[in-house]
């Protein structure tokens, strides 16, 4: 089981990867402690019960089974996929760098590229203090490819551990005009990471590549992201995230966040509570 520390703005966090209740007791300046689980069926998601006095939010994910020889799993994925994949490899511009053990300014780095894309997009800013914990816990990746150039075109952040190697942040150049790199070229170069972070999970020991949560509703980016995760031949699982609260503002948060996820993530809140009713039928 993995354990670390951060700051979600004022608040202080204590997470944990994994089955089982809380690592230790909640020390008084932790306001909210949050454990992610991993469910690989749906049988083993039939146990599933949300505990009083926690807003939880459970998603369908995407996940590669890497018990499989790399043999199947690229037998697995869909033919345009592994086409991608062969030409990125046979392409001496992509240039690709693994940070097992990155530094402070690694990171940093990392997570401005990501920031640019975040605001693009309007999506959450990447959590460099988070990544920092994880990293201090021997359990971050961060992978990226560049070009020639030395643009990156695309990378990832994502935690490791015995069972699984879960995809935290993933991010791509943004194809502008005039830039010397066209939007199929980044996509193929991204697909070609997914493949080499899947080689070196599974060299690590990981049973599992977590593409992360499926993204509901009908808009088109999500739709293409799902497919995306899909195309890889990719198993469907569960991700669960229970939050509980320390003390008045740990409270009040997981009051806002209840909210939050009511209104603005309706459909993935709906989904949890209706799974865990049926877990008790």
């Amino acid at each position: 089981m993995l354990t670390f520390n951060y700051k979600i703005g004022f608040l202080n966090v204590v997470e944990w990867i994994g089955k089982g209740s809380a690592p230790y007791v909640m020390k008084p300046n932790m306001q909210v402690l949050l454990n992610m689980k991993l469910f690989t069926s749906d049988k083993e998601l039939d146990h599933f019960v949300r505990p009083k006095g926690s807003v939880c939010l459970l998603l369908p994910n995407y996940l590669i089974d890497l018990r499989q020889s790399e043999e199947m799993i690229l037998s697995n994925m869909s033919r345009s996929t592994r086409r991608n994949i062969r030409k990125a490899i046979n392409n001496e511009e992509f240039i690709l760098t693994e940070l097992k053990n990155p530094t402070d300014e690694e990171i940093g780095k990392f997570g401005e590229f990501y920031n640019e894309f975040a605001n693009e997009i309007n999506i959450k800013k990447c959590n460099i203090g988070k990544l920092k914990a994880i990293r201090d816990k021997g359990a971050l990746v961060i992978s990226h490819i560049t070009n020639r150039d030395d643009q990156v075109l695309c990378a990832h952040a994502y935690l490791i551990n015995t069972k699984q190697a879960y995809g935290i942040y993933s991010v791509l150049r943004r194809y502008k005009r005039g830039d010397s790199q066209n939007s199929q070229i980044i996509g193929r170069a991204n697909k070609y990471l997914d493949w080499k972070n899947i080689q070196s999970a599974k060299k690590r020991g990981c049973n599992w590549y977590n593409f992360g949560g499926k993204l509901f509703g009908e808009k088109e980016q999500g739709k293409n992201v799902n497919q995306y995760k899909k195309s890889f031949g990719s198993v469907n699982g569960y991700d669960v995230r229970i939050y509980k609260a320390n003390g008045i503002r740990g409270k009040l948060f997981l009051l806002i966040l209840h909210f939050y996820y009511k209104w603005r993530r309706k459909e993935e809140y709906a989904f949890t509570f209706e799974t865990a009713s049926n877990s008790k039928k």
